[in-house]
C-alpha cells in the first residue's frame, strides 16, 4: 500500500509537471500566434510601391480631367503663364488652389518615398516628373502656396528643384 501511495504521489508530481510544462508552451505558442498576427496586420495595412504608385497616378489623371471638365480652368493656367497680373481676384484664388493641389501629390510622394513606401527608383521617376513640371509653371504657383506646405525638408527640396532650371 505504501509503495501504491509512493507511486500515486510520484504521478501526480509527474502530471503537475507535464501541465505545467504545457501551460508554458501553450501560452508561448499564443504569443508566438499573436504576434504573427500583428504582423500580418500590419503589412496588410501598409501601401506597397504599387499602390503609392496608383495613388499618384490617379491624382495626376483627375487634375487632368479637372482641367477638361472645368470651364475657363485652362484660360486661367494659359493667362497666369503669361500674364499672372491679368488675372481676376477669382481666377488668382482658382488657379493657386489649382496648383495648390500639384504641391499636395508631390508632397504626398514625398512622404510615400520617406516613409520606405515608395522605393528609391520610382520615387526618382516621380520626383523628376513633379520638378520639370513645377519648373514649368508660373513661380508664383509655389511661392503664393509655400507656407502652406509645413514639412521644411519638402519646402527646401521644391525649391532647390526650382532652382536649379
Amino acid at each position: 500500500m505504501a509503495n501504491r501511495r509512493a507511486f500515486s504521489i510520484a504521478a501526480k508530481r509527474d502530471i503537475s509537471f507535464y501541465t505545467s510544462i504545457a501551460e508554458i508552451v501553450s501560452a508561448v505558442a499564443i504569443v508566438i500566434s499573436l504576434l504573427y498576427a500583428a504582423n500580418e496586420f500590419r503589412q496588410s495595412n501598409t501601401l506597397s510601391t504599387r499602390e503609392a504608385d496608383l495613388i499618384l497616378f490617379e491624382r495626376v489623371a483627375n487634375e487632368n480631367r479637372e482641367i477638361v471638365s472645368t470651364p475657363g480652368l485652362a484660360e486661367i493656367l494659359v493667362a497666369a503663364s503669361e500674364d499672372p497680373d491679368d488675372l481676376s481676384p477669382a481666377d488668382r484664388v482658382r488657379f493657386l488652389a489649382f496648383q495648390h493641389n500639384f504641391f499636395d501629390s508631390w508632397e504626398i510622394a514625398w512622404e510615400y518615398h520617406h516613409s520606405g513606401i515608395l522605393d528609391a527608383e520610382t520615387w526618382e521617376g516621380w520626383d523628376a516628373w513633379f520638378s520639370k513640371e513645377a519648373r514649368e509653371r508660373p513661380a508664383f504657383g509655389w511661392t503664393e502656396n509655400r507656407d502652406d506646405f509645413t514639412g521644411e525638408a519638402f519646402r527646401n527640396h521644391v525649391e532647390a528643384q526650382l532652382a536649379a532650371k
